[in-house]
């Protein structure tokens, strides 16, 4: 009897903020599927470490299989995007990257758009916070070529290319809301 895996969706993030250039240097999270919250499900706080926050993010669904991908057709590997959060525990002592970026929870999504829907200086709000940036910044194609030499893309792989300097501590029995251009797309609830 054959069995058939599953094979699963992967979410690849870009360690750097949305001023720092990508090079061999800048490292990656490789975050598995069942790190993702979606639907406005809750987002239980963990009790394996006493202070948490979060932190805004654009994520990019991936469309197309791909491999070695050049900066200049990478566009043509992505089709939508959403405003995401990933949580982390505020830690002061050396720990696992995957315990603080691949537990349950660690990324929160939000709706997902037509990419032809985010221009190219759209301001993000989570809560009370909000900033406009650059989708220049953001380096999108930069990060699908990047990602590639080292990683096959498969579609409804996730790519998040950049921190964006949005971050506020998790307060449990809380409901905020995210906005792009103040189309409420993100909806995060704390337990």
């Amino acid at each position: 009897m054959i069995v058939k895996t599953k094979i699963e969706m992967k979410i690849l993030a870009v360690n750097r903020e949305l001023e720092q250039p990508i090079n061999d240097f800048v490292g990656v999270d490789v975050i598995p599927d069942s790190a993702m919250i979606q639907d406005g499900k809750p987002f239980f706080v963990p009790d394996f470490f006493n202070q948490w926050c979060y932190y805004a993010v654009l994520a990019f669904r991936v469309s197309r299989l791909g491999k070695n991908i050049a900066a200049k057709f990478a566009h043509r590997y992505y089709d939508a995007v959403a405003l995401a959060v990933r949580t982390s525990p505020v830690v002061t002592m050396p720990i696992s990257t995957a315990v603080t970026t691949a537990f349950d929870g660690a990324f929160i999504c939000g709706a997902w758009t037509q990419i032809d829907n985010l221009n190219e200086n759209p301001r993000i709000s989570i809560g009370d916070k909000s900033i406009s940036i650059s989708t220049a910044n953001l380096l999108i194609n930069d990060s699908v070529a990047y990602l590639s030499k080292y990683f096959t893309l498969k579609i409804g792989d996730i790519i998040i290319p950049a921190k964006i300097s949005i971050e506020s501590e998790i307060i449990t029995d809380t409901v905020v809301v995210g906005k792009i251009n103040e189309n409420d797309c993100l909806k995060l609830k704390f337990k």
